[in-house]
């Protein structure tokens, strides 16, 4: 006996383009993109091995979810560029803000909102973002408005001194070699210097200006003018310990080894009320001092030595070679 053929089962990233959704996600990637790169993105649905998980994310994102009731596409397209910015996905983040500024949301807006992310994703997420932004409206015009959110900064607190070159680039990571081999592998960095600073070496060590004893290690490398290191904590209370903890591993603070007067500078900027996270004297004569400029710099730690030829701490230690 003959029965009716089922109905062909849908897979799960399965796609109709006569549905609504793909309807509305091509009217607004016209808008947004233009014609020709709709008509590129509507062409790549027809590829025999991924055409239809092409179109089933470009139904759900640009269809359906931009096109819910309940939150406005300009509250959408900026709750994504947030989102781009901790991911640092370069890609996406240029076009949702194509998106933010067809929904209505102005260059300065979404420069403020660039800005906004330094607190929570780090001064990198904003770089990458102002670099978006400059293709998507045009560089000078990004420029011109991230100044603008800079100098309201500025004028908030503005500590009155300046720094030199920023010659120094420190990473706080759980393990040093793990990450040293990484550095070796992907920027040719094979060889590194490391030095573990212990409790023995210090004769004054604190932790927020009340005595400690802490340790970790440090390795250092050369990147033309830059002092690479990487910083593993070891034991005691440290900011290193306390940015692994919170953050896992990632750049922790910058500075400027070659100040002229690194003491003067120090004291310049407590006196605005900024405080010396870990400070530690070593052999009596080089001090450290690990400010806590956090909220000031994007998450970022300012680092001072003193005396400023304590730069050359990297031609101590033993050197380690990874293939």
């Amino acid at each position: 006996m003959n029965t009716p053929d089922k109905p062909a089962e849908r897979g799960l990233l399965d796609f109709s383009r006569d549905s609504r959704e793909f309807k509305d996600a091509l009217a607004l990637m016209g808008q947004v993109l233009g014609p020709a790169e709709c008509e590129k993105i509507a062409g790549m649905t027809a590829h025999p091995l991924f055409g239809d998980a092409i179109g089933y994310l470009v139904s759900s994102t640009w269809g359906a979810a931009f096109h819910r009731p309940g939150l406005p596409l300009r509250d959408r397209a900026m709750l994504m560029i947030g989102t781009d910015l901790a991911l640092g996905r370069e890609g996406p983040l240029k076009d949702h803000i194509r998106i933010a500024l067809h929904a209505g949301v102005t260059r300065q807006e979404i420069v403020e909102a660039l800005f906004q992310s330094i607190f929570y994703v780090g001064a990198p997420g904003f770089v990458l973002g102002l670099k978006v932004a400059g293709e998507v409206f045009g560089a000078a015009d990004a420029a011109q408005l991230a100044q603008a959110a800079l100098g309201n900064v500025a004028a908030l607190k503005d500590v009155g001194v300046r720094l030199g070159p920023i010659n120094h680039v420190a990473m706080a990571v759980a393990d040093w070699k793990k990450t040293a081999r990484g550095f070796a592998a992907l920027l040719g960095l094979k060889t590194w210097r490391e030095l573990p600073i212990g409790s023995q070496m210090l004769d004054d060590a604190r932790y927020y200006g009340q005595p400690a004893e802490f340790s970790w290690i440090s390795a250092f490398a050369r990147l033309g003018d830059t002092l690479l290191e990487l910083c593993q904590p070891v034991s005691g209370k440290t900011m290193f310990g306390d940015f692994v903890a919170r953050h896992g591993d990632g750049i922790q603070h910058i500075g400027d080894l070659s100040h002229p007067d690194p003491l003067g500078l120090v004291q310049a900027y407590t006196s605005q009320g900024i405080e010396v996270g870990t400070y530690g004297k070593i052999g009596g004569v080089a001090e450290l001092f690990y400010l806590d400029t956090r909220a000031q710099l994007g998450g970022v730690v300012l680092e001072v030595v003193a005396p400023p030829t304590y730069a050359q701490i990297a031609d101590f230690g033993t050197d380690v070679t990874f293939d």
